[in-house]
């Protein structure tokens, strides 16, 4: 990468040609996210058949940018000369069982609050959340490792693939993905479990993987409850990020979950979650309530009240859930709208600070229709599971680069900023080509004019650095300072 703002010698421009990995880091900077670089350290000690992986890995970063959807599509086109190496070695890279995804994700995580604090960006006032969730990843081939039929929320029905478990932070503006986990489900038929025959369970893909790699443990993940690995990625988080708030909806929203969120005690945590209208029990006045029971009662008792900022009635309750005293939020939307009930440990809550807060846990829906729709989370078919975890990792670093450049340059969207990034990488690749012509015709001039001079390395420096080639830069690019720094 060129660190001056103007070309100085030929020499440098020769060397960055020759380069392939250095125009990989070109078309990453391009994008401003340089910053990258400072944390995929975790990559460094890695080493495949002669590349070295941080060579590797930025190709894989741009590649949607490049508009293409796959290392296969990447090399049936004209872009393939972005790489020196071959398909394979990407292919291998994937697959790779030592690579510390999780890890690498994190960092990036880290490194995004470093970049916004130190720009003055972070939002002191606003609450700090993390916020989980699943979202089912469709897959097409029933020989995918650990591929099976799931229950489909938003098509309701069901559908081959595999279940995406994330946890997200939220600084107070913006969402970044920060842990996930792949799941399958067993179900109740015997016959077939996770929806497939055992002749398809058999023709099934499976990886030989070291009992203490990195692999091997994202393995242990998929039959695992969804619960006992969003515990365990909490309270990774909770480490290294100021937090508020857990949000979660009806689903994850349990005793075990408030345990694991009010027990930890270097900072003071809530939780604000979604709770069903079920049978689970809440102590009120000395006696044990269900959801619809206790709504009945307070409805004589207290009273509904109206919030006319929401348009919504309401009851607040304070009660015991298991071992903790709870805020209890009964709402509902017009006449005859449903009744739905949140649940906040945070009992100093007014109504409509629990509703604002509680609609923060949508940026992560938003997050899962963004980047299926912009960087083809789960679109990865590779049988392999290691290859799984890698592109969906890899889809997440994209989206907080992306978000990065939102934060800065006042993107309406995120979809606007992946086409702007798109169009922006092949202006600049154009660029990249006009500078090698514009240096391949200079040299033929001076062959051809039989000119004798020394060194021919040196009559194109003086050219360059000559004042009358800045009419010629602008007609190539009215952005060449910003192109070559």
């Amino acid at each position: 990468m060129l660190q001056s703002k103007d070309i100085q010698s030929v020499e440098e421009l020769k060397k960055y040609f020759s380069c392939s990995t250095k125009m990989v880091d070109y078309l990453v900077n391009l994008l401003s996210f340089f910053e990258f670089k400072r944390v995929y350290n975790v990559l460094k000690p890695l080493k495949k058949r002669g590349y070295n992986i941080v060579d590797v890995f930025p190709l894989l970063i741009i590649l949607p940018f490049l508009k293409h959807a796959s290392i296969h599509a990447l090399f049936k086109s004209r872009s393939k000369d972005l790489s020196g190496a071959e398909k394979d070695v990407y292919y291998r890279f994937k697959n790779m069982q030592t690579i510390p995804w999780r890890r690498l994700l994190m960092n990036f995580v880290k490194r995004f609050v470093v970049i916004i604090e130190k720009r003055g960006e972070a939002t002191t006032q606003a609450k700090r959340c993390l916020i989980i969730d699943d979202s089912l990843l469709n897959k097409t081939g029933k020989a995918i490792e650990f591929a099976g039929r799931l229950w489909d929320h938003v098509n309701h029905s069901y559908k081959l693939g595999l279940r995406l478990l994330l946890l997200c932070y939220y600084d107070g503006k913006s969402n970044l993905p920060l842990d996930f986990s792949l799941h399958r489900e067993k179900g109740k038929n015997e016959q077939k479990p996770y929806g497939l025959t055992k002749k398809q369970l058999k023709q099934q893909y499976k990886g030989c993987r070291l009992a203490e790699s990195e692999s091997a443990k994202r393995a242990q993940e998929v039959d695992m409850s969804k619960t006992d690995v969003g515990i365990a990625m909490i309270k990774r988080a909770l480490r290294f990020l100021r937090v508020d708030y857990v949000l979660m909806d009806s689903w994850f929203t349990s005793e075990r979950m408030i345990e694991c969120v009010r027990s930890y005690s270097k900072q003071n945590v809530h939780l604000i979650g979604m709770m069903k209208m079920g049978k689970a029990k809440y102590l009120y006045k000395g006696k044990f309530y269900s959801a619809a029971e206790l709504l009945s009662k307070c409805k004589r008792d207290i009273g509904i009240k109206r919030c006319r900022k929401l348009k919504s009635s309401y009851l607040i309750i304070d009660a015991m859930y298991k071992e903790y005293p709870v805020r209890l939020f009964f709402s509902r939307f017009g006449q005859r709208g449903k009744w739905h009930l949140i649940l906040s440990t945070d009992t100093s809550l007014s109504y409509i600070k629990v509703m604002e807060q509680y609609q923060v846990r949508w940026t992560i829906e938003v997050f899962f229709k963004e980047s299926k729709q912009y960087l083809n989370l789960g679109g990865c078919q590779s049988k392999n599971f290691e290859a799984q975890i890698a592109d969906t990792t890899i889809t997440m670093i994209q989206y907080i680069m992306l978000t990065l450049r939102k934060r800065f340059d006042d993107y309406e969207t995120r979809g606007e900023i992946f086409r702007a990034a798109g169009e922006e990488m092949m202006e600049q690749r154009l660029h990249i080509r006009l500078w090698e012509l514009l240096l391949a015709i200079m040299k033929i001039i001076i062959e051809t004019l039989d000119v004798i001079v020394d060194d021919i390395d040196i009559c194109i420096n003086k050219i360059i650095n000559s004042d009358k080639l800045k009419g010629i830069l602008e007609l190539i690019s009215p952005k060449h300072k910003k192109i070559l720094t």
